[in-house]
């Protein structure tokens, strides 16, 4: 179990950060079995193995409103989405590689997406443990109208052009994690994602022009394991 804080994007493709409560929890059972939460994300493993994984995932998406830019914030906002799909991959020796994807359950986006995601877990010793990895994301024509483009209403209101966002590639980027074993049963762990925004989603959006195609998370977390 742990608790932190980070500091993310006030929105997607936003150059306004803001600080955030984070909380971690992860409950492992034998044969590879596992429930676990991270941030806004629940997660299970299903299957009685230790190299493959699969099971259902959940995502809450904060909604866009209030935020700092005043050009995108005179756009229609985008309420909360609650958003369920399925994942699964492999571990093996430290390495891993993972697929999702989500659709959105309600009226927020309509849309959905999918995530590929790899990378190594490295036990340098037993107080210390390197994560470095990579992902890549998809995401259908209503996930990136909503978010990223601008319909004639929204012009008129905010005085951004108008501008078509197609599906595709949404973002490409890397996640990289640090954990100190400081004490028996205690952890600090790090985090630090570096996300760029691609296709339709790069800076020839209005949205994205309006703040930066680059998008960093970051967050220090304490965790108690029992």
């Amino acid at each position: 179990f742990g608790l932190g804080v980070g500091y993310a994007p006030d929105y997607e493709g936003s150059n306004e950060y803001e600080a955030v409560p984070l909380l971690q929890a992860r409950v492992n059972w034998r044969q590879g079995y596992f429930l676990s939460f991270l941030g806004n994300s629940l997660r299970a493993n299903l299957i009685p193995s230790d190299f493959w994984r699969l099971g259902p995932v959940y995502n809450y998406r904060g909604s866009r409103s209030s935020v700092d830019n005043d050009a995108v914030d005179d756009l229609k906002n985008v309420s909360d989405a609650h958003e369920l799909g399925v994942w699964g991959g492999i571990m093996w020796e430290g390495w891993f590689a993972n697929l999702e994807y989500l659709m959105d359950t309600g009226n927020a986006h309509d849309g959905s997406y999918g995530t590929l995601k790899g990378g190594y877990n490295w036990v340098i010793n037993p107080q210390w443990a390197l994560t470095v990895g990579g992902f890549a994301t998809y995401a259908d024509d209503d996930y990136m109208s909503t978010y990223f483009g601008v319909d004639a209403a929204d012009s008129a209101r905010s005085g951004l052009s108008q501008y078509d966002a197609d599906g595709g590639m949404k973002d490409v980027g890397l996640d990289l994690g640090v954990n100190w074993g400081f004490a028996p049963n205690w952890d600090l762990r790090g985090l630090l994602q570096i996300k760029q925004l691609v296709g339709d989603a790069d800076d020839d959006s209005p949205v994205v022009d309006e703040g930066s195609e680059t998008q960093f998370f970051t967050a220090v977390l304490v965790v108690f394991k029992f």
